[in-house]
């Protein structure tokens, strides 16, 4: 299993950029009302990116989300149960 993010035959870089497309068409999708501005979603970002309850640095340990969606809706916060971080 090394190497591999599923039990499919596609290796697993090129699984992950798949996953990243997907997440960017799905980022590219959201009204702009609802999407946090560049600069919050840039602070979003950098506080999950040292957060230790992020996954392969794309997903959210407490709730299982694509933290680059979730910091994308201006209306989300950080579901960390001891605070939100941002």
């Amino acid at each position: 299993m090394e190497g591999k993010i599923c039990n499919c035959k596609i290796p697993a870089n090129l699984q992950k950029d798949m996953m990243y497309e997907k997440i960017r068409e799905y980022i590219a999708a959201i009204d702009p009302e609802l999407c946090a501005d560049d600069t919050e979603y840039e602070n979003r970002l950098k506080i999950c990116s040292r957060c230790n309850h992020l996954i392969g640095g794309l997903t959210c340990a407490y709730c299982g989300c694509f933290v680059l969606a979730r910091a994308k809706k201006k209306a989300q916060k950080c579901p960390d149960p001891k605070g939100a971080q941002w």
